[in-house]
């Protein structure tokens, strides 16, 4: 090999490996990425070309760091094929707390879909080691400061110890008071204990007696017909006291109410009266007896009226939780109605619909005018409170159609209540 050979190998091998030491210190790479832009406030020294780890395995690298505005942009380069999903936390990490930084990337939601190539994110913002140390040494000092006296911590340690010194000086005094006292329950304890003695002595004395069958304990233990006649004497009182009960539960169990109803009709212009009596024997079943569309015969209505007046109200009726279901004669004729509460056990439950039904087979003129129709009523009811209540009701739909205006007051009597009460009671004696 002649030297002009051996000097172009050398030639070649020098620019071989200058092309590779090129190729390395100008971070060169045939891998391919995709660029991620993250925004921070402070990347806590972050150093240029440091490495970016994804869930902890390394994904690319930092191309560079730059400035915009009042915000620090991190240029990621990202290898190809990996897929961040949005949602992801960018943030500074740290092999140890004195080793190197790298961009930590924690995966986000693959439902939110995948960081496009070129999107900008917002990286979470930490605090930098030197200012955490820096927090901490401060707080130290104001600790160490209140420890020492200057602060609220050792003025509320003095206040505690002083008022702890307070205390015990009035435990002191208090049991210092005390023992004289203490001294005398003892006293009083043991002059207690003294005086069961002495009933348990007698009680024995008593039990021996009866085990014996001595006096009237002993005869009622040991006699069979003694304990015969006080068994039936017990038994007598026992039905004595259940017939009390009943005949209490009787005179007590009926509840009254008297209700007034006023209506004001605006074609007849005028207004009529509803009196009457309910009478509860028991929960759920009522009657009514009353006067209907009560006025004076000798007051002439201004407009048309087609009421029939001074008439009887005399109904059964069930209450059914929200149901109140009613029949007999209502206004002077046969007929039934009900009453719902639609919002009942609830704070509207003062609330009520109604819907009533008489003079089925009417065949009638009144006034000039011929009803052959029966006569169907329906309304609603507000009640203001327990004794007082308004409402609205459009009467006798199937022919004249009169909207009535009505009030009405029902209060209990315990009076009446009682009467009919004893009245029940002597019936049943009978």
């Amino acid at each position: 090999m002649n030297g002009e050979m051996k000097v172009g190998l050398f030639v070649l091998a020098g620019s071989i490996l200058f092309g590779t030491a090129l190729f390395l210190l100008g971070d060169y790479s045939f891998q391919s990425y995709y660029p991620v832009y993250a925004e921070f406030s402070d990347v806590a020294g972050l150093p240029d070309k440091a490495t970016v780890k994804l869930s902890g395995v390394e994904v690319g690298k930092i191309k560079s760091i730059s400035l915009k505005d009042d915000k620090v942009v991190v240029h990621l380069a990202i290898h190809e094929g990996v897929k961040i999903y949005r949602g992801a936390r960018f943030s500074v990490g740290s092999t140890s707390v004195i080793g190197s930084k790298f961009l930590q990337v924690d995966q986000g939601s693959p439902a939110l879909g995948y960081v496009e190539a070129g999107e900008t994110v917002r990286g979470e913002e930490i605090m930098p080691l030197d200012r955490a140390v820096a927090r901490a040494v401060a707080s130290m000092e104001s600790l160490v400061s209140d420890i020492r006296g200057e602060g609220k911590l050792a003025k509320s340690m003095q206040e505690i110890l002083d008022n702890l010194r307070d205390i015990t000086a009035n435990v002191n005094d208090l049991v210092a008071n005390s023992q004289p006292h203490a001294e005398k329950a003892l006293e009083r304890m043991d002059s207690i204990t003294a005086r069961l003695d002495e009933v348990l002595r007698k009680t024995d004395e008593i039990v021996g007696k009866i085990n014996r069958g001595d006096g009237v304990a002993g005869a009622l233990v040991s006699d069979a017909k003694m304990k015969e006649n006080v068994s039936e004497a017990i038994t007598n009182l026992k039905d004595a006291s259940a017939s009390v009960k009943e005949a209490l539960n009787k005179v007590g169990g009926f509840r009254t109410y008297l209700k007034w109803e006023y209506k004001y009709e605006p074609l007849a212009k005028g207004s009529k009266n509803d009196f009457g009596v309910k009478i509860s024997p028991r929960a759920g079943r009522y009657y009514y007896l009353g006067a209907a569309n009560m006025m004076n015969t000798k007051d002439v209505a201004k407009g048309t009226d087609y009421e029939v007046m001074n008439t009887v109200d005399a109904r059964l009726g069930w209450e059914i939780k929200a149901f109140d279901l009613y029949a007999g004669v209502i206004r002077g004729s046969g007929g039934a109605g009900a009453r719902w509460r639609p919002f009942f056990n609830s704070k509207w439950d003062r609330f009520a619909l109604f819907a009533e039904g008489s003079e089925f087979g009417r065949n009638r003129v009144i006034k000039g005018r011929s009803f052959n129709d029966p006569r169907y009523d329906v309304g609603a009811e507000v009640a203001v409170n327990k004794y007082v209540s308004a409402g609205m009701r459009l009467n006798d739909m199937a022919e004249t159609k009169r909207v009535n205006y009505t009030a009405k007051v029902l209060f209990e009597d315990k009076d009446i209540a009682y009467l009919f009460g004893f009245a029940a009671l002597g019936a049943g004696k009978k």
